[in-house]
């Protein structure tokens, strides 16, 4: 990084100029925020304002506090190279494909590392799982994520969902009002957040990123179970096709959602 070498060389050569050290400290700034493909976290503006304040308050005369404020800048060089090593994307299948090697995942304010990856026996060798049902095509991953961003749920674990819907019949498919429920290995229950976004529209191809809120930490493992997702309303659905009340005939509606689960399966870490 010649440009923050120079940066260093300035400020000791002009040390006398707070104004000018405040200067180049704020070309830095800019510099570092349009550097191509660099995630700009916000801890290292912060130290860089930091600085700024620092060599302000320092006065002209204190070499000892600059050579420490030099010093300083040496070691945030190294976090900002070690962090701009990392790779990113915000393609959730990307992230599924290569979240093994590092890459981390951009999602708004947040970032994702991938930690764990849940599987069956038919997960595929890239970490999904897939569901079809004639024209539709559902493809999904589980896997333990941390948040690494510099947010207040940095640090945060979560089991999450990322894939990809390709719905080319003109019903529309929903995933959400409990159609997706998590049940772990400790028996704590947890529907779909999100409901994938809202994709499965007829006639549509959408990508999701959704995932599960557990209050009892992350699971070993969990059964997935998933409902017929073209049905909306079961209790109207059951009515529907048996002639029984939802209410009265409780027992009678278990089996009728039993029988139109599309999904059970038992997903454990890899």
């Amino acid at each position: 990084m010649d440009w923050f070498n120079n940066l260093k060389f300035k400020s000791s050569s002009y040390k006398n100029s707070s104004l000018y050290k405040t200067h180049e400290i704020v070309n830095y700034v800019k510099c570092y925020n349009y550097t191509g493909g660099v995630n700009v976290m916000k801890k290292y503006l912060l130290a860089l304002v930091g600085v700024v304040l620092f060599l302000v308050a320092c006065g002209n005369n204190d070499n000892d506090n600059f050579n420490d404020t030099e010093a300083f800048l040496d070691d945030l060089e190294d976090e900002v190279e070690e962090k701009a090593e990392e790779p990113t994307t915000d393609d959730p299948l990307e992230f599924v494909e290569k979240g093994k090697n590092g890459l981390h995942l951009i999602d708004g304010a947040n970032e994702y590392e991938a930690k764990n990856y849940y599987v069956t026996d038919d997960t595929n060798k890239d970490g999904f799982n897939i569901y079809e049902d004639g024209d539709f095509e559902m493809r999904y991953a589980i896997i333990e994520t941390e948040n690494v961003a510099d947010v207040d749920a940095e640090g945060n674990k979560e089991i999450q969902v990322f894939g990809e819907i390709i719905n080319d019949t003109e019903d529309d498919y929903y995933f959400d009002d409990g159609t997706v429920e998590l049940k772990t290995d400790e028996g704590e229950e947890s529907e779909l957040s999100f409901g994938f976004n809202g994709a499965g529209t007829a006639d549509q191809k959408s990508k999701f990123i959704d995932g599960f809120s557990l209050e009892y930490g992350i699971p070993d493992s969990f059964t997935l179970k998933v409902l017929e997702p073209t049905i909306r309303d079961f209790g109207e659905a059951f009515e529907e096709d048996t002639g029984l009340d939802e209410f009265e005939d409780e027992e009678e509606l278990e089996e009728y959602i039993d029988e139109k689960t599309v999904i059970d399966e038992e997903f454990h870490k890899e």
